[in-house]
């Protein structure tokens, strides 16, 4: 069995010179993180600039790390699609390839606060395979179609590679916008703001802030701040919300989202919410 699946490389490896290979891997690593770029750039600026009446803040450090994260991983993945010589091959063998790479991410990802078992990463990225298969065929026909492109005369070979390029990045602009948070928590973002706006002349609602789990926080009251908010590590239905007042003060606390009010039990100093032993 292992002479067989040698051999079957083999005449996989042999089909086409490493030449031939990248005049489809190179045009589709650099859509597949032109995608990526266009993903994150809307999943990032959508809620800032489409809820303005709150102070939401831009994260530049979480997403550049997760430009470069997706930007390469989308790379790799549009270079090992297009590796393939036969179609089939480039998108069963793509698609799978990218759902072990999935799992592995999974699983190192997770971090020690979760401690995800391998199963358990496995079965998270297996329902993703026929989704990897997808757009392993998608960055294939973009690879083939770019070539396709560059071979048409002037004006029509510019004409067609400004159209391909708008299509490429609305490929990832729209999934990125669709990101955009929902009515439960944005409720409980305003509510948590509308709380910090009426505190330093309002005592009534400290109860309803975690001054008890962080009591400096009262000192702060009044002080301009901006809020950060991503979907949390540690609670389904959470939102990991860090404060982060103009006088450097920062608390970050788990929100959650659709369960009538403003429950915080879990708050901490800093920019990232701790686990509880």
């Amino acid at each position: 069995m292992f002479e067989k699946t040698r051999e079957s490389l083999k005449r996989i490896y042999e089909q086409e010179t490493p030449a031939e290979r990248s005049q489809r891997m190179i045009p589709a690593a650099v859509f597949g993180a032109l995608i990526a770029t266009a993903f994150i750039w809307a999943f990032f600026f959508v809620n800032v600039y489409t809820f303005p009446n709150l102070p939401l803040g831009m994260d530049w450090a979480r997403m550049g790390v997760m430009w470069v994260g997706f930007g390469l991983a989308a790379a790799l993945f549009g270079a090992i699609a297009a590796w393939f010589t036969e179609e089939y091959a480039g998108i069963v063998g793509g698609g799978l390839i990218f759902t072990v790479l999935l799992a592995i991410v999974f699983l190192f990802s997770s971090g020690p606060r979760n401690n995800m078992p391998a199963a358990q990463a496995v079965l998270m990225a297996l329902p993703l395979a026929g989704v990897s298969m997808v757009a392993a065929w998608g960055l294939r026909w973009a690879a083939h179609r770019y070539l396709a492109i560059k071979e048409e005369k002037e004006p029509n070979r510019r004409k067609g590679l400004a159209k391909y390029v708008l299509t490429i990045l609305l490929v990832g602009l729209i999934p990125g916008i669709l990101m955009r948070m929902d009515l439960s928590a944005e409720q409980s973002l305003r509510q948590l703001d509308e709380l910090l706006q009426a505190a330093p002349n309002d005592s009534s609602v400290w109860p309803r802030l975690p001054v008890k789990q962080v009591p400096a926080l009262q000192e702060h009251f009044g002080v301009d701040y901006v809020l950060y908010s991503r979907q949390s590590s540690l609670s389904a239905g959470a939102l990991d919300v860090t404060i982060r007042f103009r006088d450097g003060y920062t608390v970050s606390c788990l929100l959650p989202v659709g369960s009538g009010g403003n429950f915080i039990t879990q708050c901490n100093e800093g920019d990232e919410v701790k686990a509880v032993p």
